[in-house]
């Protein structure tokens, strides 16, 4: 196992607990890389449907791995976004903003910081939906070792 896909494993059995323990279904992905030269949209896109996803070709969004929660288009502020609070009643804590912070920095450590790449499905006017759920969230991230796909979908 490489040791982008060993610290998935080691982030999975972190967190999955704690992301499990709301309303939300999440479901963490995680395989080897694949084809690396594609660009970022194809990556996520050929990972997603070969999951059964619905691909979203250029709506991926790509964000800021290295950026600073205060930063346009930060990793890290998405992710604390997606996870701070229930996806349908948002004044319910889910992990709370200090502990998201750290699931996301912790998901993003996984991989390479020279090759890391993340795309979401979630921009500033709305998402592009992978799934048919009310409410979502997709994140994928990836270098050239592995790619995962960490998933938010909940009803109300």
């Amino acid at each position: 196992m490489t040791g982008a896909l060993a610290r998935l494993e080691a982030f999975v059995a972190r967190w999955s607990d704690r992301l499990c323990g709301d309303s939300a279904v999440v479901r963490i992905v995680t395989r080897p890389a694949g084809d690396v030269a594609a660009l970022h949209t194809a990556r996520a896109d050929a990972f997603v449907t070969g999951l059964g996803y619905k691909p979203i070709g250029g709506n991926w969004e790509l964000l800021d791995a290295e950026g600073a929660p205060d930063a346009p288009r930060s990793a890290l502020a998405a992710l604390v976004e997606a996870f701070s609070r229930n996806m349908v009643y948002s004044r319910e804590p889910w992990l709370g903003e200090a502990d998201a912070l750290a699931m996301g920095a912790d998901f993003l450590a996984c991989f390479d910081p020279a090759t890391r790449q993340i795309v979401t499905n979630r921009m500033y006017f709305g998402w592009n939906p992978i799934t048919d759920a009310t409410f979502e969230w997709a994140f994928v991230a990836f270098d050239d070792e592995a790619i995962a796909l960490l998933l938010a979908t909940d009803e109300d």
